[in-house]
C-alpha cells in the first residue's frame, strides 16, 4: 500500500462564519489526530491541493470544523465550498482504511487460540462494523472491527492477528 495515496475522507459541506472557517463533511469514519495531520487535499479542477490546518476539531461524528492559514474570509472559503476532500494515507492507520469486501477470505489468526477460520462477510451497516468469521467446523462468530481486537492486517499473507476473548468467541 502506498502511504501517500490520497484518500477520499469528504466534502466541504457549509461555511461557519464570517473568517474563513469551513464545516466538513466525513463520508469515512476515520478517528483523526489533528497532531500529525497538518494538512487537507482539496480536489480544485482536478488537481489535490494542499490547504495547511490553522485549526480543526470534530464537532460531530460526520462533522469536521476547520480553519486553514490561507483562508480568511466567507470569499475565499466559497471557492472551496462543495469540493472533495482527501488526506495523504500516511496520516490514517492502515486498519481504518481497509475496504469491506476486501478481506473476506483473510485467515484470522489469534494470539492465543491459533487460527480461529475464514472471513466471510464484513457487516458494515452497524455502528462497529463487525467482521463473520467461519471456522472448520462450518460454525459462524463475529467480532468488532476493532483496534482493541485487530492487532495486525497482513495483506501480503492474507491473515488477521488479532486477540479475543474466548467469552466473545462462545457468546456467538
Amino acid at each position: 500500500m502506498h502511504k501517500n495515496k490520497p484518500l477520499i475522507i469528504g466534502t466541504v459541506s457549509k461555511l461557519h462564519g464570517y473568517k474563513g472557517k469551513i464545516k466538513i463533511y466525513i463520508q469515512k469514519k476515520i478517528n483523526f489526530d489533528f497532531s500529525v495531520i497538518s494538512y487537507l487535499l482539496i480536489k480544485t479542477n482536478n488537481d489535490l491541493v494542499p490547504y495547511i490546518i490553522e485549526y480543526a476539531k470534530v464537532i460531530k461524528e460526520n462533522m469536521l470544523l476547520v480553519k486553514f492559514d490561507d483562508i480568511n474570509n466567507e470569499e475565499e472559503a466559497k471557492k472551496i465550498l462543495k469540493k472533495d476532500v482527501y488526506i495523504s494515507e500516511k496520516f490514517v492507520d492502515e486498519k481504518q482504511i481497509v475496504q469491506k469486501n476486501e478481506l473476506i477470505g483473510y485467515d484470522v489468526i489469534d494470539k492465543y487460540f491459533g487460527k480461529l477460520g475464514v472471513i466471510s462477510y464484513i457487516n458494515d451497516q452497524t455502528f462497529q462494523k463487525l467482521i463473520f468469521v467461519k471456522n472448520k467446523l462450518n460454525k459462524e462468530f463475529c467480532v468488532p472491527m476493532h483496534e482493541n481486537f485487530i492487532k495486525k492486517i497482513n495483506h501480503k499473507d492474507k491473515t488477521i492477528d488479532v486477540i479475543i476473548p474466548e467469552e466473545l468467541i462462545n457468546l456467538n
